[in-house]
């Protein structure tokens, strides 16, 4: 374990059961000999011989966590649990970003509580809730997974990394009062197919009513990125591993989620959010997979890497398909900045990409890094030029964020560049690292920057060069108000850069050797 991660040699449980010093690329490393988890399934029963059991999975909502209508109908994470659960279980879902209530004396048999870093305070206090009250409290996601010491305080069991080859193993042992600690995803195989989600059963535990093609219906088609972008997550939660659904198994997704939860007429199209970490890494297969979307008469967005927008057949078969807005991430228009985020891309292409999507009718949105270690005001003007001159719908200007579990984290702890450890702040509009300038200045020409993505003439313009009008005018004067709220908090003092909360989390004790102490699954 290397110098940033939690030095747990001396922490213990509150039940006496010591902590596992897990690497960061936990999500990474499995046994190639798949017979080496043959115990997994040696175990498991019959799941009718299993104790039904009444399970509540909750999603909490951060504090600083902006509300908007453009989020998906539920949390994804949350969506495969229900669908890999036995069918004898009983499940509901509280999902605070609909601010759906919690019944913290309602009987439950296991609460589980999904977190991302800037909900996880919000997360252990719901937990602390039901724990008061004698429930088994089940903590796992991405933030926890990286922070098990300091999660382990508020929950009666973690589950470390990705969880559809662990559940039924945590389940059976619950329902027979053999809980353990840990459930840690390396001891079981590793998840090499896309589970496909049960929406009829999401929808009967979760409290949304039946949308038009206003409101997003989430779906994955494919799982996992093969890139190592220095800020994302992902490589390190669940591998570098890419899986894609069969051409039949999309289609037959699609169709199912329609039937729970689009109400509108047979010849409307619903719209669907792509929650893939990167839909486009193999152009073959990518292809296979927009012929079998386009067969299911749905209009959608995605994320996809700016190297497929070069080619205008892909183009072609995003539009026929029905994408009507590819999300890019940028994150800089500064060719040296790029390469320092280990990303690929030539910034002097961008430009004409962009062109080339709009005029194949494809909207192309943008997400933007602002780094204060490295950029100033001058280089947030040029990403504002870049944006207004290229018509960038919805664009997303982020204040550089170390995620646990990213390598940027990594280095950000090793080189004491973190301010502040309030994770609610990890929201990427509040300053959580340390600045070269005034941090609140900063982060008010961030903001003003980002308002003026927004400007009423920039949105005419944008509305004007871009298909799909109907979409961009709605969620530019959206971002538009939220953001002037920001704005206004920040020059009043409410919402202040990070500067509080300086010590590291439960279980950092600066740079420490590697702990012994392991924990079984």
């Amino acid at each position: 374990m290397g110098d940033t991660q939690a030095d747990i040699s001396n922490v213990k449980s509150t039940d006496n059961t010591s902590f596992e010093g897990f690497d960061i690329k936990l999500g990474t490393v499995w046994n190639k000999d798949s017979k080496s988890y043959s115990h997994v399934y040696d175990t498991l029963r019959d799941p009718e011989s299993i104790k039904p059991l009444r399970i509540l999975l909750v999603v909490p909502k951060g504090k600083k966590e902006d509300d908007t209508s453009q989020r998906a109908l539920f949390s994804m994470a949350t969506g495969v649990l229900v669908s890999v659960t036995p069918r004898q279980h009983s499940i509901e879902i509280a999902d605070e970003l609909f601010d759906d209530s919690i019944d913290y004396d309602a009987q439950y048999d296991m609460v589980g509580i999904t977190t991302r870093t800037m909900n996880a305070f919000r997360a252990y206090e719901i937990a602390d809730e039901f724990k008061k009250r004698g429930a088994t409290v089940v903590l796992g996601g991405v933030h926890v997974s990286f922070n098990v010491p300091e999660a382990k305080q508020h929950a009666d069991c973690i589950v470390i990394g990705e969880a559809e080859n662990l559940w039924t193993t945590l389940l059976q042992d619950l329902a027979d009062g053999q809980l353990k600690p840990f459930y840690n995803s390396r001891h079981f195989p590793p998840v090499r197919e896309v589970p496909a989600l049960d929406y009829n059963r999401i929808f009967n535990a979760s409290k949304r009513e039946k949308v038009d093609s206003r409101k997003s219906i989430p779906i994955y088609l494919t799982r996992g990125c093969p890139h190592s972008c220095s800020f994302c997550v992902t490589p390190n939660f669940i591998g570098r591993l890419y899986r894609m659904q069969s051409k039949e198994t999309i289609k037959h997704q699609i169709e199912a989620a329609k039937q729970a939860f689009f109400k509108g007429k047979e010849t409307d199209r619903p719209w669907f959010m792509l929650t893939d970490e990167n839909l486009g890494v193999n152009k073959k297969k990518l292809w296979e997979i927009l012929e079998a979307v386009k067969e299911c008469n749905i209009k959608f967005s995605t994320f996809i890497s700016i190297h497929f927008l070069e080619d205008p057949k892909t183009v072609k078969l995003l539009v026929e398909a029905g994408c009507a807005m590819a999300l890019v991430g940028f994150e800089t228009v500064n060719q040296e900045r790029l390469e320092q985020y280990n990303k690929k891309g030539d910034v002097e292409k961008y430009a004409k990409i962009i062109k080339q999507c709009r005029d194949a009718g494809l909207c192309v949105q943008g997400n933007f890094l602002v780094n204060p270690e490295l950029d100033t005001y001058e280089d947030m003007d040029i990403t504002e030029r870049f944006i207004k001159d290229n018509h960038i719908v919805m664009p997303i200007y982020s204040l550089i964020t170390p995620y646990p579990g990213t390598e940027l984290y990594k280095e950000y702890v090793e080189k004491d560049l973190i301010a502040d450890y309030d994770w609610d702040k990890y929201n990427a509009n509040n300053l959580v690292v340390k600045c070269h300038k005034d941090p609140l200045e900063y982060q008010i020409k961030f903001t003003e920057h980002y308002l003026a993505f927004y400007s009423w003439p920039t949105i005419f313009k944008r509305v004007w060069n871009n298909t799909n009008k109907l979409i961009n005018v709605v969620t530019s004067v959206l971002f538009r108000l939220n953001l002037k709220e920001q704005l206004k908090k920040m020059k009043s003092g409410e919402l202040m850069p990070g500067k509080g909360k300086k010590d590291r989390p439960f279980g950092y004790k600066g740079k420490q050797e590697k702990s012994k102490d392991t924990v079984a699954a």
